[in-house]
């Protein structure tokens, strides 16, 4: 894939290749596994898309399908574009079949070269139900490269960015904020994705425990 090799990737660039991951608690419980895997890559009007398999498996018995989704990704001009839309709640999305849903978005960035220190782009998502009837929306803001440092997991030592972010929900009249601390690597993408509520306390890690090639 010449096309793919000028861009910066914060996920894997072979088809084939398999990220897994687990999600814990904060009692370090593991609530749910998933895993993503590169399915297709396609120049498109002047940019790379990248289409990835989410398959999201009971943590009890693995060969247990829950729920399988394509998220996309995409590179111009060597900035990668994280979709929006990845940040949907799937079930979530099952309740308004049949209803009219439109979906505005403004996609994550992350330029080519990172350091600490560094400002980054904000992301959004707005959905509008029915007309206006339910306006549903997720901002994530304050994004910021703290560090550039070694972080392990079962996978193995990565030399990760640390970026942290705010993550802004808002349902109706219900509002959840949460504050991510993200550890990512070029070619790979996220490591570990520690998310605390607005005081400060652990609600739950995601970490790659396994790479498929």
């Amino acid at each position: 894939m010449a096309f793919a090799q000028d861009c910066t990737l914060y996920i894997p660039g072979e088809i084939g290749t398999e990220l897994h991951y687990q999600i814990t608690n904060a009692k370090g419980k593991i609530d749910a596994i998933y895993s993503q895997k590169v399915i297709s890559i396609k120049n498109n009007g002047g940019e790379t898309v990248y289409d990835l398999l989410q398959t999201h498996r009971d943590p009890k018995k693995s060969d247990n399908i829950l729920l399988q989704d394509t998220i996309s990704f995409r590179c111009k001009d060597n900035v990668f574009y994280i979709d929006m839309e990845r940040y949907l709640n799937q079930k979530q999305m099952e309740g308004f079949k049949g209803m009219e849903v439109k979906i505005t978005t403004d996609d994550l960035i992350y330029p080519p070269n990172l350091s600490a220190g560094m400002a980054l782009k904000d992301g959004s998502i707005n959905l509008e139900i029915g007309s206006g009837i339910m306006n549903i929306t997720t901002n994530i803001v304050n994004r910021k490269v703290e560090a550039h440092e070694d972080i392990t997991t079962s996978a193995g030592t990565f030399t990760c960015y640390k970026i942290s972010e705010e993550v802004q929900s808002k349902m109706g009249f219900i509002n959840v904020q949460l504050n991510n601390v993200v550890w990512i690597v070029k070619d790979i993408g996220t490591i570990r994705n520690e998310s605390y509520n607005k005081k400060g306390k652990l609600q739950s890690v995601t970490e790659l425990i396994k790479i498929v090639r």
